[in-house]
């Protein structure tokens, strides 16, 4: 497999708090990774680093082999990114919100249009294309912002607790939609939720404490945790309390 985004060594601190200590791994194409984590291990750190938004302390990242660095804007458009939060222009409709992005994101004529239409019909749009995002449900201001992530088809797709605020329904059809986007293009999704892991993902990169303390395939992360009768605490190297 080709390796499309490399990570090595990266350090970043806040302060006198470090965020990421040494984190290095790889990314290859076709293969859906998950960043697995508790709140504050540091994982939307990683991804903010991996595109551009934060300058590491030290380290480096390669994306298509190419250093990412402030000078690689050309390099920003082959990734789609959904930020922690997922801000959306609040006065805008559903359509209008994808066609901005699609603007900023080079989209031009019937290719824009095509996209356009395409992420409403995948997200389950199509229906609220109208209607303002302000007036939308958490849940489907997540769709919206997966819309404009998923908007120009990159090759690598950088997602932030992408089914958060989803219904079980709205939840099962996204993560369907992520994996059928394994088809032709990477995905590297941070979550909490083991759960979601352990439906999508082949492999998975546990955080702890903005260390990697895993990186393996999935199932040999189940395994681990089913032969040594360990919690997802357990795991992370977090030691239960005793009564």
């Amino acid at each position: 497999m080709t390796v499309i985004a490399s990570v090595q060594n990266l350090t970043r601190s806040y302060g006198n708090v470090r965020g990421l200590r040494g984190v290095s791994f790889e990314l290859h194409t076709g293969e859906i990774v998950g960043l697995l984590g508790l709140n504050g291990a540091g994982k939307s750190t990683a991804l903010s680093l991996m595109t551009g938004r934060l300058t590491p302390d030290s380290g480096t990242i390669e994306l298509f082999g190419e250093s990412l660095d402030a000078g690689s804007h050309e390099l920003k458009h082959q990734f789609g990114f959904l930020p922690e939060g997922a801000p959306l222009f609040e006065d805008l409709s559903v359509r209008a919100q994808l066609a901005t992005v699609s603007g900023l994101k080079g989209l031009k004529g019937s290719g824009r249009k095509s996209a356009i239409e395409s992420v409403l019909k995948r997200f389950e749009l199509t229906d609220m294309k109208a209607r303002v995002i302000e007036t939308l449900s958490k849940g489907y201001r997540r769709r919206v912002a997966l819309a404009c992530a998923f908007l120009d088809d990159p090759p690598l797709l950088l997602l932030d607790e992408p089914t958060d605020g989803l219904d079980p329904l709205q939840k099962d059809r996204v993560l369907a939609q992520l994996v059928k986007a394994k088809d032709h293009q990477t995905l590297l999704i941070s979550t909490h939720s083991l759960e979601d892991v352990e439906a999508i993902c082949d492999r998975v990169i546990v955080l702890h404490q903005g260390e990697v303390v895993f990186d393996g395939p999935t199932g040999e992360l189940k395994s681990r945790k089913s032969d040594l009768g360990l919690s997802f605490r357990n795991l992370l190297g977090v030691e239960t309390p005793t009564a």
